[in-house]
């Protein structure tokens, strides 16, 4: 399974959420974006906390926008309640009392005038939690394996008895 990202935005921010996302696909992450599935007739807080729930981490891009939309808050808070990696990216200027719950936490600071360097700095972190989870993944599978074949020894040596 893909290493997944949802990313919490200002619908204002739709530029630099197609550059994320162009950036991220590159590292062969799958990228979540609500506006991006529409679902008509279905709510649009079940879509979000839906694509949350499948995110092993969520981006949350709190430029001077985002850190202002109510949206953006509640899925700040969802993702926490769910106990899921937020990422903060934090537009340079940025009043620490609009981070909301994500106060006090180490975030990417992003400058609008050179969003490179912060979308490389993100890029490169997201890159190194999904190498992370594959490496917990690879252990998982290599312990399951051995647990089999202990199984089977131990199967087969109460084979010998009977």
């Amino acid at each position: 399974m893909p290493y997944s990202v949802f990313i919490s935005h200002s619908t204002r921010d739709r530029g630099l959420v197609i550059s994320l996302a162009r950036l991220l696909e590159k590292f062969g992450v799958q990228v979540h974006v609500a506006d991006w599935y529409l679902a008509p007739g279905e709510p649009i807080a079940k879509k979000v906390f839906d694509l949350i729930e499948r995110a092993d981490c969520v981006v949350a891009l709190l430029t001077r926008d985002g850190a202002r939309s109510n949206w953006v808050q509640q899925e700040i808070g969802f993702s926490l309640q769910r106990q899921k990696a937020v990422v903060p990216v934090v537009e340079k200027g940025t009043d620490q009392l609009n981070l909301g719950a994500l106060q006090g936490i180490e975030y990417v600071e992003y400058d609008p005038r050179a969003p490179e360097q912060a979308l490389n700095r993100l890029a490169n972190h997201v890159n190194t939690l999904k190498l992370d989870k594959e490496q917990r993944e690879k252990a998982r599978l290599v312990l399951a394996g051995l647990i089999a074949f202990l199984l089977l020894l131990s199967g087969s040596r109460h084979d010998d008895f009977l």
